[in-house]
């Protein structure tokens, strides 16, 4: 008879990557952030101080970085909602070697390192690259744009494009586990393809779609060489000053106590806003299907 095992058992395993993994560095950086630095010897004191703290409370500039990465991230999530959506939803009805295919070619920029896509994009958009080179030749514009390099536009775009698979495989999964016969008897009692869309694909794919979201969220929001290397004075973010703090500074309390300050602000967005997709009835009916 083949063993029988309990949920709490299969869970065992990741909490034991998840507790050392996880848990113990943010420890750590709590520990941290409330010593003191001696600027003599350049080491840290254990004297249980809330001076980071206070700094982080009291100065704007803080408060500031923070909010430009909450909105940076929701930006390019919802940005990554909007096109990864119908190009999900496309792929599922794909013949089934076009969609391997699909998932190559979906999955072809993550082949290369970040650093490598950030330099094509600057080849691509800067003043003598191909973009400005384009339209100069069509007889559209008669100086390069400047805004398609080193401003906001450039750094969304290219954040966009970094983490639209990751919003694309969300949905594309959720998508394809719909049963497809829901589909067809909507259209079959009558209603209209958009109407089968709002009431049918969009309910069940919301777990796909809350996924994407929270994930592009995420990474958009903590990616610190995207803002750095294609914003230009817009580029700061709280990553690099994180950066900064920790390495040429060497104010570590302060920048333990930014760390976790930004590490609980990003994921109470988040799970704020993937708990409002999550309460549809379609998300709750497809984890009911999958409990049972």
């Amino acid at each position: 008879m083949a063993p029988v095992f309990h949920r709490a058992q299969l869970a065992l395993p990741v909490a034991l990557i998840l507790i050392p993994g996880c848990v113990l560095p943010l420890v750590v950086l709590l520990v941290f952030s409330v010593f003191e630095v001696d600027l003599d010897t350049f080491t840290l004191v254990p004297a249980f101080s809330g001076q980071s703290w206070r700094q982080i409370f009291t100065n704007p500039v803080f408060a500031f970085l923070i909010g430009k990465a909450v909105v940076s991230g929701a930006g390019t999530a919802v940005l990554a909602a909007c096109v990864g959506y119908p190009i999900a939803v496309s792929m599922t009805r794909l013949p089934v070697l076009w969609k391997g295919v699909g998932s190559i070619v979906l999955l072809t920029p993550l082949y290369t390192g970040e650093i490598v896509r950030i330099y094509a994009w600057r080849i691509v958009l800067g003043s003598e690259g191909l973009v400005n080179a384009a339209l100069e030749w069509i007889g559209l514009i008669d100086e390069p744009l400047k805004f398609l390099l080193f401003s906001p536009f450039t750094t969304h775009l290219v954040l966009l494009y970094n983490n639209l698979p990751f919003m694309v495989l969300a949905i594309w999964i959720s998508a394809e586990l719909i049963d497809k016969r829901l589909i067809e008897a909507a259209r079959d009692l009558g209603a209209r393809p958009i109407d089968a869309f709002f009431k049918v694909i969009l309910p069940l794919t919301t777990p796909g779609l809350a996924v994407g979201i929270f994930t592009v969220f995420a990474l958009a929001a903590g990616d610190m060489m995207t803002p750095s290397l294609l914003g230009g004075t817009s580029g700061a973010t709280p990553m690099a000053m994180i950066d900064n703090l920790f390495g040429t500074a060497f104010d570590w309390p302060l920048a333990s106590a930014l760390s976790l300050s930004l590490l609980v602000v990003l994921f109470a967005f988040a799970t704020g806003f993937v708990t409002v997709l999550l309460r549809f009835e379609g998300a709750r009916a497809v984890f009911q299907r999958g409990t049972r």
